[in-house]
């Protein structure tokens, strides 16, 4: 890990530092939004995060869960759900952003070589959130349009959440972020339409926070 990290561009660093913030929060946090149901929440459909630096937004019909937001000098975790209750089974979105400044748009070398190092065992216990290896399996790794996209399988996720799940990696404000949806086991989405949303998830960070 250390010698990796000594080669690995700024961009890279930081993402490890986001993944060990996000298994810190999700799991709780995670537990308490399936816990609720169908329960509609009324928070705001944006939150703006380090000092206003990056604003925090999902798809369409997405509120932010005030209560599960977290946020520190250096990081920022925000949980998003449904602003109402739907007929049809909808993911959880969560984002984790970096404080430190980003060098720069990722390239895709540095991309691939990213999503090479988290498929090692040392990068799976940054993605897991009960920090054992073990638990997680990366399915497939994709690099597109400016990010790294994971398929995890993640045996440690909390009982009422899918272990399967998509999670993006990327820059927007130049500041480093993860984006990850889930499914609820008592209210599943399909694979394909997890991947969906995770891509309006991106557009929609992308475009609220375009210079």
């Amino acid at each position: 890990m250390s010698i990796w990290t000594s080669k690995a561009p700024a961009f890279a660093t930081l993402v490890v530092a986001s993944l060990l913030l996000a298994a810190c929060f999700e799991s709780v946090s995670l537990s308490r939004a399936t816990s609720r149901g169908g329960e509609d929440t009324s928070g705001p459909s944006a939150v703006a995060v380090l000092d206003g630096s990056v604003t925090v937004t999902g798809p369409a019909g997405y509120c932010v869960d005030e209560t599960a937001t977290r946020e520190s000098d250096t990081e920022a975790f925000v949980l998003l759900v449904r602003c109402a209750a739907t007929s049809r089974n909808s993911p959880i979105l969560s984002a984790t952003v970096t404080g430190q400044m980003a060098p720069g748009t990722a390239a895709p070398e540095n991309l691939a070589r990213l999503g090479a190092f988290l498929d090692t065992r040392g990068g799976r216990v940054h993605l897991s959130r009960s920090g054992n290896a073990a638990d997680v399996q990366i399915i497939e790794t994709r690099v597109d349009d400016g990010m790294l996209l994971l398929r995890i399988e993640d045996s440690g996720n909390p009982d009422t959440i899918e272990p399967g799940y998509w999670r993006a990696i990327l820059p927007v404000a130049e500041r480093v972020i993860t984006l990850s949806v889930l499914s609820s086991r008592a209210h599943p989405v399909g694979e394909e339409r997890s991947l969906m949303v995770l891509r309006d998830f991106v557009l929609a960070m992308r475009s609220r926070n375009a210079p």
